[in-house]
């Protein structure tokens, strides 16, 4: 592997850095390390690095490589360790967790499924229902209909804690 490649693979971790660790944070538990789940997601970019064919924009790759990773690697602890706990917002980083709410939304969107997780965390970042059903590989029109359900759910989440 050239150090031309080793190089855009470095700067592509760094530029989508907050990405990475934003997700890997919102899918780690008790049971799963985040340093694992990093770990994880960050030989699965390199894995598929080479083959990327820029048939999307290289931050919906990122996405889509990460979320993925995070999905897989849940699913597989779960169905090895029955027990599972839900990650705490105390564990996400300062620039990531800006004040208190946010830490108390990144520990409501926690409890979402998995999917909904994801989704919401996408359309947080700031991406259209369009972008975010080609990350996750789902329509637009279920893009919508999930993440108004999820954002229901949020709502009464939000309401008890009142």
């Amino acid at each position: 592997m050239s150090s031309d490649v080793q190089n855009d693979f470095l700067l592509l971790v760094k530029e989508n850095q907050k990405i990475i660790t934003k997700y890997c944070l919102m899918y780690t538990s008790d049971l799963m390390p985040f340093d694992d789940l990093y770990q994880e997601t960050i030989y699965n970019l390199w894995k598929s690095f080479k083959s990327f064919r820029g048939k999307c924009k290289l931050s919906t790759w990122v996405y889509r490589v990460t979320i993925n990773t995070c999905i897989t690697y849940v699913r597989l602890k779960y169905k090895r360790v029955p027990l599972f706990e839900l990650g705490k917002a105390s564990d996400i980083p300062e620039d990531i967790a800006v004040d208190d709410h946010t830490s108390e939304l990144y520990m409501m969107i926690s409890q979402l499924s998995l999917i909904d997780r994801s989704i919401v965390m996408l359309w947080l970042d700031g991406n259209s229902y369009s972008d975010i059903a080609e990350t996750l590989g789902m329509s637009e029109t279920n893009v919508g209909s999930r993440l108004n359900r999820a954002k229901d759910k949020l709502k009464k989440m939000f309401n008890q804690e009142k």
